[in-house]
């Protein structure tokens, strides 16, 4: 649990660092898809077109939690992941000018049995929605396991907290124009450190690079956002076996319903495709769409929450459901 309390000194490092407020975040809920196997690589983040002022700080601390199962075996390969997973992501933007800032990602992450199998069970069977072959498993059994040709790629474990893959990242402003309503656009790039341990599933061993461009309209009472990226992913490290990774793209949509000063509600869809090699398994080649809705609380000046509700569409590449809560606070140093 020592991830867990250098976690928590960084938080209460960051709230006595602030002293000023500075812009609230406008932007979409900064939600990503959670499914285990694309923790390991770079993946997209919904992200404000907006740059935080100059020396201004924007930080969040965000908890998701969700259940993921996958079991299937094709053309010499097996997934069997089994599990409930929890993250707490704490993240960072700095403003270093009007028109430029950086950011820091890093994901605190814990695997887990969990405690929703049969509950999920029933939930499915009344609505009669699938329950992905749940019922095969005994309930609550943890299992994360990837295999190629008979050779270990991914061997997880429950053993508490334990850090994945930081994203470093540098936005650039590009436009703004001004209208009956305000279109903003800018540029990210972004790079994953390879801090995760690889051979329990939570790094890839290696460094990915990716380009996104954020673009939103704001009016009174809407709000749109769209954001394409394309991501380079370097072969991950294994156990033992030969996995190749390859390039991706991703696409973003959503828009927010201004409903007053204080509350937005969001619909978002978040689609990206798979970073690894063709596997014969349709539910990992396929890519991955998850639908999210929620809602942004603005508390005060420099505080704001966020909560959503994530569910997979057309395909399993993403968890069976994610729920999302998030602190949001802006902040400068000194005056």
């Amino acid at each position: 649990m020592r991830p867990m309390n250098g976690l928590i000194r960084c938080v209460i490092v960051l709230i006595l660092f602030g002293s000023a407020a500075g812009a609230q975040a406008q932007g979409p809920l900064q939600v990503q898809n959670r499914f285990p196997l694309h923790l390991i690589f770079l993946t997209p983040r919904p992200t404000d077109a907006r740059l935080p002022a100059k020396g201004a700080f924007l930080t969040t601390i965000a908890v998701d939690y969700s259940s993921v199962y996958v079991n299937e075996r094709q053309d010499g390969w097996s997934a069997l992941v089994d599990m409930e997973l929890g993250v707490v992501d704490v993240s960072m933007v700095y403003g270093l000018t009007r028109k430029f800032s950086i950011g820091l990602q890093v994901p605190l992450v814990s695997m887990n049995s969990g405690f929703l199998d049969g509950f999920l069970e029933n939930y499915h069977d009344a609505f009669g929605f699938s329950n992905y072959g749940r019922e095969e498993r005994p309930d609550n059994r943890f299992a994360y396991e990837m295999r190629k040709n008979g050779r270990t790629w991914i061997q997880g474990d429950t053993d508490g907290f334990s850090w994945a893959d930081a994203t470093l990242s540098g936005q650039m402003h590009l436009f703004e124009i001004n209208g009956s309503g305000s279109w903003i656009g800018s540029l990210v790039g972004s790079i994953k450190l390879p801090i995760g341990d690889e051979k329990r599933g939570y790094g890839s061993g290696r460094v990915d690079a990716g380009l996104f461009a954020p673009t939103q309209w704001e009016g009174r009472r809407w709000a749109f956002y769209l954001m394409p990226g394309y991501i380079w992913h370097a072969d991950p490290e294994t156990r033992g076996a030969n996995v190749s990774a390859k390039e991706s793209f991703s696409l973003f949509g959503g828009a927010s319903y201004i409903a007053g000063p204080r509350w937005r509600w969001y619909a978002q869809l978040n689609y990206s495709s798979t970073p690894i090699e063709e596997t014969g398994i349709s539910l990992l080649d396929d890519g991955a769409v998850e639908l999210t809705l929620g809602f942004r609380r603005i508390l005060s000046e420099r505080v704001s929450v966020e909560v959503a509700f994530c569910e997979d569409l057309f395909t399993q590449t993403a968890p069976d459901f994610n729920l999302h809560l998030a602190l949001v606070w802006s902040h400068r140093v000194g005056n």
